[in-house]
């Protein structure tokens, strides 16, 4: 089947559901849909993009759309949209509106639970120290511990809100120990210095923002908790019949993997270039620290689907999916784009 490979957990096997119902966000983070300047076309039968990408407001995706000449450079074009988060590009990918996306641990569960038969990871964009507490930078709180009975922010749903589970489940914390708000991701900062929450957990590069602004410092990051890979997902049935297209894809991707280790300060200038022409300001160090926190590589081995064959067996422990979905991926694409670098 392509060299693709399957993994299940032994855990009993029920029918599923997805991992957080179908919330849908507002804009800029919220369903903005933003197109990659000379790569916007829709899909049509003529002058279609190559590929459909959904991603989402990470660091590296800033980067990416800041950097449109990427695509081109390796030959392909594409539509880059950016959702407020992974349960909205998951739907548009499992409705077809896009071809690719990517989302942390929690939302490939609930892809490869909503499409078991069709879901295809290639790849991942981030990993590691992804999720990051921020308290007040005048603030005395030192750990969790300080923060017991406190206000609380994180997006419920998320994969903010799956590793701060773990990391309670951990240490002997209960949920209710702390009062916690859903926030949009857009409006912790703001709440953080009105003193309307003690603290928020999200992912980057809203913690980075809130340090670089000095509004706020890092309390912990989790990545000793758990990895919390973000995957590049697709369908077989595009990855198969657009082989090509996926290899120079990926090839894009291993190149912004290369700038942020090789040149650091370029990949922050173009993101925060790329983030002001959103009308977003964050300042160039803001990403150069969350450049520094994550590993931003593309490849995935066995070690990243065992965190998050990990995690959907946590999600299934606390109750919030009935059945440990079999994952699949392909590293056949990946390696066929290395190598496409490599001569390049």
């Amino acid at each position: 089947m392509h060299g693709i490979d399957m993994r299940m957990c032994s855990r009993p096997s029920k029918r599923a559901h997805s991992v957080c119902g179908r919330t849908l966000c507002p804009l800029l983070f919220a369903l903005i849909v933003l197109f990659v300047p000379g790569c916007g076309c829709p899909r049509t039968e003529q002058g279609a993009p190559d590929v459909r990408y959904g991603g989402q407001f990470y660091p590296e995706e800033f980067l990416l759309y800041g950097w449109p000449g990427v695509w081109l450079e390796h030959g392909i074009d594409v539509e880059h949209l950016l959702f407020s988060s992974a349960a909205e590009s998951n739907e548009a990918l499992i409705a077809g509106r896009i071809d690719i996306n990517c989302g942390a641990d929690s939302r490939t569960v609930a892809l490869f639970t909503a499409i078991p038969e069709d879901a295809l990871i290639i790849g991942t964009v981030q990993k590691g120290d992804r999720y990051v507490t921020v308290v007040r930078a005048d603030s005395s709180h030192e750990s969790w511990a300080d923060l017991v009975g406190k206000t609380v922010a994180t997006r419920l749903g998320t994969g903010a809100e799956g590793v701060l589970r773990k990391y309670y489940a951990r240490e002997g914390y209960a949920w209710d120990d702390f009062e916690y708000v859903n926030l949009k991701v857009e409006d912790m900062i703001a709440a953080l210095e009105r003193g309307q929450i003690e603290a928020f957990t999200a992912w980057e590069p809203t913690p980075a923002i809130a340090e670089a602004n000095g509004i706020g410092r890092v309390l912990r990051t989790y990545g000793d908790v758990a990895p919390v890979p973000a995957s590049l997902h697709t369908t077989r049935d595009f990855a198969y019949s657009n082989e090509d297209a996926i290899v120079r894809f990926l090839a894009a991707h291993l190149e912004k993997a290369d700038l942020i280790v090789s040149d650091p300060a370029r990949a922050a200038r173009l993101a925060s270039q790329a983030a002001e022409h959103l009308g977003i300001a964050v300042a160039p160090e803001a990403f150069e620290n969350a450049f520094a926190r994550i590993d931003f590589s593309i490849d995935f081995d066995e070690t990243t689907m065992q965190s998050i064959d990990e995690t959907a067996g946590f999600l299934y422990e606390q109750g919030k999916i009935v059945d440990v979905p079999q994952l699949a991926w392909d590293r056949s694409f990946l390696e066929k784009a290395r190598v496409m670098v490599d001569q390049s």
